[in-house]
């Protein structure tokens, strides 16, 4: 969701709040031209969508200090941000400058930390000892932390030959998969060093509303 997926209302609070950084229902009803009923009800609207948090601002007189809103950081993201066509755009300077390899150790260094996270998950010091079914759900859960969606999938054949489908229903950097083949080719090496296999079959997508799909195969008891 972003800032023009919300109705008029809710957007022009969020702008003022955003402005504002603390606000009050009361400066609110005052810049918005809303009424006092309408604005509590959109704030609690936001406040439920983890958009903006209440917050006191600072009071030198005598009572309770004011209740104000601000964004959190959910809500920040609602905004318009043109951090994917910056990263875009140095992953493209980088390898037109001849640094390619700059770009490679960067992406292999996300990697090699993420399979850090696994074996931390694991508890494991290497990915040979655990059996499969533990690497899976360490695998999953990493995915999870890191905005992948991932969904993994095994199944059995009649021959006694496994399948695993690791498929990530969002992809957390799709600038940078855009403009270099890196990220997505180490990522292979990623999950075929957790699963313990190459991929039978690869579905790389850039279009965010597209999961990407990774099938690996397992011969007899190979899979575990």
């Amino acid at each position: 969701m972003s800032i023009e997926d919300l109705g008029d209302s809710r957007r022009t609070i969020l702008d003022v709040v955003r402005r504002h950084r603390s606000v009050t229902v009361d400066a609110l009803v005052e810049v918005t031209n809303l009424s006092k009923t309408a604005v509590r009800a959109h704030l609690v609207r936001l406040e439920r969508d983890g958009a903006v948090e209440r917050t006191h601002l600072e009071h030198a007189g005598p009572g309770r200090p004011p209740v104000a809103f601000s964004l959190t950081d959910q809500g920040a993201e609602l905004f318009p941000s043109s951090d994917a066509a910056m990263l875009s755009g140095l992953v493209h300077y980088l390898e037109r400058q001849g640094a390619g390899e700059l770009v490679e150790g960067y992406f292999a260094d996300v990697w090699a930390e993420r399979a850090l996270d696994v074996l931390r998950e694991l508890g494991a010091s290497d990915f040979r000892s655990p059996p499969l079914a533990e690497r899976l759900r360490a695998l999953e859960a990493v995915l999870i932390r890191t905005d992948f969606m991932p969904r993994i999938e095994r199944e059995v054949d009649a021959d006694g030959s496994e399948r695993v489908r690791v498929c990530e229903c969002n992809c957390p950097l799709p600038a940078a998969a855009r403009a270099s083949r890196a990220p997505c080719r180490l990522e292979v090496q990623f999950l075929s060093e957790v699963i313990g296999a190459r991929p039978s079959s690869v579905q790389i997508c850039t279009k965010r509303r597209e999961p990407c799909v990774f099938e690996f195969e397992f011969r007899g008891s190979a899979g575990e």
